[in-house]
């Protein structure tokens, strides 16, 4: 990569810019900023925010949020009131899925953000992730799991917003939660490949980005690294799934992980991710870039610099509604009615015949 600073989705640490975040991120642009509850005061106040972001750098970052409803609900406290989870939306129909997809996508692209960390493609098994998720999945079934993905991934295209696949390769049978500390999936690589890796498999060519897990595989990678460490699963993304778009490591602020944060970043884009977050640099920033800078060879990541000017590209193409009160106004009353709609419990299908 030309700049090691095109690595990065950073978080900031409030709702805004302070005045060393402005001169850092104006010298070292980052990709992209990644913005939580925490940066999110108020509709207007986030729209300015994400504006005044994107005139940080000649080359305009990205905006990324984690918005997917339920417990992982950034947007909801600016709409007035709670989108859906998935399980709850699935629940209620692929149809639902859809539509609390397409309004999630709305409210980014009304206040500029340009990709969700969405869908959570995690298969919700029993007292794994069932529980440790907490209603982030579709389903225990992977049938259900694609189909309910399916559907948010169109919803959020038909927004215009750019989607991510999380968390390769898969986090469904991780007993504790990778914030705290390292999941360790004991499945064989068989169980893995045909029923864990099979919703990336069938939507990696529908999605613009794929989450990698801070979770071990033993079953796939021999060494214990966590998957955002490893070269074999990273490789198994780009030959087995056949992924050719830009690959994401999870928050490297996150307990699963040893080490520093420049030193979690150095091993993540060894290991061939194109895109590191950190969501707390916490004055690790510039350590992290100028490690990367330093280690950096030519054909590391081959394809790498294509593939976010490919996002960059995509994204800034995507129709943009400028901002009004009145605007997130309509949107609200429009989510208001879906939320009503969606608590209600559905009429039992009848049979034919």
């Amino acid at each position: 990569m030309s700049e090691a600073s095109e690595r990065f989705v950073v978080g900031l640490a409030g709702p805004e810019l302070t005045k060393e975040e402005r001169a850092l991120y104006g010298k070292e642009p980052p990709f992209g900023f990644l913005l939580f509850s925490r940066n999110l005061v108020s509709p207007r106040q986030a729209a300015e925010l994400i504006a005044e972001l994107r005139a940080l750098a000649a080359l305009s970052p990205l905006l990324f949020v984690d918005q997917e409803g339920g417990t992982v609900d950034r947007l909801g406290p600016l709409v007035g009131c709670p989108f859906p989870s998935a399980s709850r939306a699935a629940e209620a129909g692929s149809d639902r899925v859809h539509e609390n997809a397409f309004l999630m996508g709305r409210a980014c692209r009304l206040l500029g953000f340009d990709v969700d960390l969405a869908p959570c493609v995690d298969l919700g098994l029993p007292k794994a992730g069932e529980d440790i998720l907490a209603g982030r999945t579709f389903g225990f079934h992977v049938e259900d799991v694609v189909v309910g993905a399916m559907v948010f991934l169109h919803g959020l295209a038909r927004a215009g917003v750019a989607s991510c696949l999380k968390h390769f390769p898969g986090l469904g049978r991780g007993k504790v939660d990778s914030h705290l500390e390292l999941p360790v999936v004991e499945a064989d690589a068989a169980d893995l490949m045909v029923i864990d890796l099979l919703p990336f498999l069938r939507l990696s060519g529908m999605t613009d980005a794929v989450l990698v897990s801070h979770a071990a595989y033993p079953g796939l990678e021999p060494d214990g690294l966590p998957a955002t460490f490893s070269r074999a699963i990273v490789a198994l993304l780009r030959g087995t799934v056949g992924f050719d778009g830009v690959a994401i490591s999870d928050d490297l602020n996150m307990g699963a992980l040893p080490g520093t944060l420049p030193e979690r970043a150095a091993r993540a884009a060894a290991a061939g991710l194109d895109l590191l977050i950190l969501s707390r640099p916490d004055g690790a920033y510039e350590e992290a870039v100028a490690l990367l800078r330093g280690e950096t060879r030519e054909g590391e990541n081959p394809g790498g610099t294509g593939r976010l000017a490919e996002l960059r590209r995509r994204c800034h193409a995507a129709p943009r509604t400028a901002f009004s009160d009145e605007a997130w106004l309509r949107l609200a009353e429009n989510v208001r009615t879906f939320t009503e709609l969606i608590a209600r419990p559905r009429p039992p299908r009848e049979n034919a015949g």
